[in-house]
């Protein structure tokens, strides 16, 4: 068993499950995977540990992500350095069935990923799990990519994420906890996970 502890956690926005919300899809797969209980809800968070994983959904608005990172820390009196973090979240620069890590960068575009990197940006154990749900309509502008992640994925999409994408993330996850959070090159790791598929 190993020593590290980690926090999955994914974000999204609350009600029904669309693409912008489906790392709390992989989030519900992957506790299914490593066999924690139902999540219990705590205001803006929601949480289930097993072992020495705690999976975390964010109950807030996607770009107010942070809060509810920040308030499971806080609630549980742990510093956000005592854990390994890995942020599910939706990435549409990813085909569907895809799926990548990397850290955290100073100009995120994801709003969710932003809204965690202002509060977290200079932690080294943060890692961010994007999970395809691309690719995003042709020409598509500001406004209707808006629409569009706020949309519901098509059957045969959902499918593709159920059969590839999630079953790769729970990958990446698994990769990540037998490694007790030690990701030192996420590129090689990225091109490990292409090249296995």
């Amino acid at each position: 068993m190993s020593d590290s502890q980690f926090v999955i956690f994914s974000i999204g926005n609350p009600g029904a499950i669309a693409r912008h919300s489906c790392g709390h899809l992989v989030l519900k797969a992957a506790m299914e995977h490593f066999g924690a209980k139902q999540l219990q809800k705590s205001g803006v968070y929601s949480s289930s540990s097993i072992n020495n994983i705690t999976f975390v959904k964010s109950n807030c608005y996607m770009n107010e992500s942070e809060k509810a990172l920040k308030r499971y820390f806080e609630a549980n009196k742990k510093r956000p350095d005592s854990a390994i973090v890995i942020v599910l979240y939706d990435d549409f620069e990813l085909d569907l069935g895809r799926v990548r890590i990397s850290q955290f960068k100073k100009n995120e575009s994801h709003n969710g990923v932003k809204s965690v990197s202002r509060v977290f940006q200079e932690m080294k154990n943060f890692y961010k799990l994007g999970v395809g749900i691309g690719p995003k309509p042709v020409s598509a502008t500001k406004d209707t990519i808006a629409t569009w992640v706020l949309s519901n994925f098509r059957l045969q999409e959902k499918e593709v994420l159920e059969q590839k994408g999630i079953p790769l993330a729970i990958d990446y996850l698994e990769y990540i906890v037998e490694a007790e959070g030690e990701v030192a090159d996420c590129n090689k790791v990225n091109a490990y996970f292409t090249k296995a598929r």
